[in-house]
């Protein structure tokens, strides 16, 4: 038998180097995001908030009339990388003619980035026309490698009361949270959406996660490596379900699993759940997303809080008998416990 001789330190040192050279190349790779959905989602809001940009907002007429750019500079291993790219849309539902030009547009953008998340307004129950306009964007031969892009959430989520949000104080700060009701709600509302907006598309669905190690379930529509765990199909709360039951070790991947096909909830008034959001775009990105995101990462973590002053502005009641003011929460005079 020929035995092959060891490899030399040079040859190891060239092997390591294109390794290397090759985790770069894709940790660089310039990735572009966009943001879609009816007028008025709170699209420009959302992507304020998310990741600090600028973008003008407006509560009374549409704002964003051209597809606008964030661009977010990223450093990868103390090198300079490529910039991340976000495209804030302009909504749909404005006109029937501006609405031909903005599908042609969407069809367009979504071809050309790597995610889309499409906003949908959590106070609206009229949604025959923004599903019609999905189906006609995604119309075409390559339907399942874009309806596998989108990212779907439910946008401003504070404007469902009552029931009553939560707000758990922490010094100068805090968090939002929905009540039990509330959260029953959103949760009801967001499996309407997913009936939808997702489900008409289920046989076209993948789904997939990081592996954390150990993952090894045999299923036909399950295929996995060292790194990643792939799911065909649509993976309905029923479908995660089953798997979480009948292999409770790895509840956890198949939880992460079924975030690539939930409607996610969130408030970008509240900051709500836009870690969530932002760990789901990542996720729909790939292994290779880790390191372009490693600052969003980092910083996802405090997405969530609400400084007390900026929360006593955002009370919207004012109680008066009629004489005297008794409570109005955007007076700083009042006690933040009250």
């Amino acid at each position: 038998m020929r035995v092959s001789s060891p490899l030399s330190a040079e040859q190891l040192e060239r092997i390591k180097a294109d390794v290397w050279h090759k985790y770069e190349t894709e940790a660089s790779r310039p990735l572009s995001v966009a943001i879609m959905g009816q007028t008025g989602a709170g699209k420009s809001s959302l992507l304020n908030v998310l990741f600090g940009a600028d973008l003008p907002t407006g509560d009374i007429r549409p704002v964003t009339k051209a597809p606008e750019a964030i661009t977010l500079p990223v450093n990868i291993s103390g090198k300079g990388g490529h910039s991340l790219t976000f495209w804030d849309m302009p909504g749909i539902g404005e006109s029937v003619l501006a609405d031909a030009d903005y599908l042609a547009m969407y069809r367009e953008k979504l071809t050309a980035c790597d995610v889309v998340i499409w906003a949908l307004h959590s106070d609206n129950r009229s949604t025959t026309y923004e599903a019609m306009c999905l189906r006609r964007i995604l119309e075409g031969d390559d339907d399942a490698a874009l309806v596998n892009k989108l990212t779907f959430a439910m946008t401003k989520v504070d404007l469902l009361t009552p029931p009553s949000w939560i707000f758990a104080l922490h010094g100068g700060s805090g968090v939002f949270a929905p009540g039990a009701r509330l959260a029953a709600k959103l949760s009801d509302k967001a499996l309407h959406y997913e009936e939808v907006f997702i489900r008409p598309f289920a046989s076209l669905l993948t789904a997939s996660t990081y592996n954390p190690g150990g993952f090894a379930v045999s299923d036909e529509r399950l295929t996995f490596d060292d790194y990643t765990v792939r799911h065909r199909g649509y993976v309905s709360e029923a479908v995660c379900a089953d798997y979480q039951s009948r292999y409770p070790e790895d509840a956890d991947v198949f939880a992460r699993l079924r975030d690539n096909h939930r409607v996610l909830a969130c408030s970008a008034l509240f900051r709500f759940n836009l870690a969530q959001l932002l760990v789901a775009v990542v996720n729909k990105l790939g292994v290779g997303a880790t390191a372009r995101f490693r600052r969003l990462l980092g910083e996802a973590e405090h997405l969530a809080e609400v400084p007390v002053d900026t929360m006593r502005g955002l009370g919207n009641f004012l109680i008066w008998d009629g004489v005297r003011k008794l409570l109005d929460l955007s007076d700083p005079a009042v006690p933040p416990t009250l």
